[in-house]
């Protein structure tokens, strides 16, 4: 574990408060002080995220950045709309032409929950409808491993994140684990414990062989949440999750640049450098020692990779050195870098209560 003290300590669980150094220094005296600065930042990244998202896994990620947080009224909103823009076909949060097959299962979670929240029957029924289509709708392999896009017959790491966790959460535990495991399968790296990108069902092989650090993001996150759904009768496969995030998180920090960034391509130095992985590591970290499966060991890590990631907010709430559109080629902005701030940092509040 790397270790380096320019974190700003204020305290250790039950009452820990972690200030990032760099930006902290000189501004802050207590720990109200630390809460009033970090507030400001999270309502302009929130807000900043409520302008970019418009496609549906832009839109379920931003749900369900506000499911984590456990803002209510914000998810119940985007519950909302996620079932005003549900497609024929049964995909939640479609707007336009949306060649996403997984991607509409973001919101899944955010429905169901405003479902019982406001015991409004029709948004269950949406989430049957969505359901229903994945199950015997969706274009998928001989192993019934869903493709991630109409674009054609090809499975993603990206769907580890987007469909696995809403079909737990929903009460289908086996037909997640299939997915996500299914999709581990093929494109694990086991040399480099990372995923490759994309693997192609008419090839039989990785059609991408690309160690891409928004997908591995998405597929570590996906596991993690895998991990907390999963019903307690499937402790077996929770543990193997477990070692799995743990295995793929080494992976991870094998090719961490001394700024706690990682590159485009993880392994890749003449790529650039980007966000969004630190983002979801640091969630990762912080939700493993919360729940109690990842050493404290590795909370120095997770708080500097925070401080990185909160290095990288400019001052309209945009976290910068995100893949967006409209290439995803280059460092910008997108939906899933101001979801996955806000993921994170609910992950870290989640941490201050013991």
């Amino acid at each position: 574990m790397i270790r380096r003290d320019f974190i700003s300590r204020l305290g250790l669980f039950g009452g820990l408060v972690v200030a990032p150094a760099s930006l902290l220094k000189g501004c802050v005296k207590s720990q109200s002080d630390v809460a009033d600065f970090y507030t400001p930042i999270r309502e302009k990244v929130k807000m900043a995220m409520l302008t970019t998202q418009k496609q549906n896994w832009e839109h379920g990620m931003a749900t369900q950045a506000f499911v984590e947080a456990s803002d209510e009224k914000m998810m119940i909103l985007m519950a909302k709309e996620a079932v005003v823009r549900q497609d024929s076909d049964g995909r939640l949060a479609v707007l336009g032409v949306a060649n996403g097959i997984t991607d509409s299962a973001t919101p899944g979670e955010a429905v169901l929950k405003t479902s019982v929240l406001l015991n409004d029957p029709r948004m269950k029924e949406a989430t049957d409808r969505m359901l229903d289509y994945f199950f015997n709708g969706a274009p998928k392999s001989d192993e019934g491993l869903i493709y991630h896009s109409h674009h054609g017959p090809e499975l993603w790491a990206d769907s580890m994140y987007m469909a696995p966790p809403f079909f737990a959460y929903a009460g289908h535990p086996e037909e997640a684990l299939k997915q996500l495991n299914g999709i581990r399968e093929k494109l694990w790296d086991k040399d480099k414990r990372l995923y490759a990108y994309r693997w192609s069902d008419i090839t039989k092989q990785i059609s991408n062989p690309k160690l891409w650090g928004l997908a591995n993001g998405h597929a570590i996150h996906g596991k993690v949440k895998l991990i907390e759904y999963l019903p307690p009768e499937y402790e077996a496969d929770r543990q193997k999750l477990i070692v799995a995030v743990q295995d793929h998180l080494e992976g991870c920090l094998n090719y961490m640049r001394t700024d706690f960034l990682f590159h485009d391509s993880i392994d890749n130095s003449s790529t650039f450098v980007e966000t969004s992985l630190s983002e979801r590591l640091a969630y990762t970290i912080f939700k493993g020692i919360k729940q109690g499966w990842l050493h404290k060991d590795y909370l120095e890590t997770g708080l500097k990779m925070r401080d990185a990631v909160y290095s990288k907010v400019d001052e309209f709430g945009f976290v910068r050195g995100i893949l967006g559109p409209p290439s995803y080629s280059e460092p910008g902005t997108s939906t899933e870098g101001q979801a996955c701030f806000l993921m994170m940092e609910a992950a870290f509040d989640d941490l201050q209560i013991s």
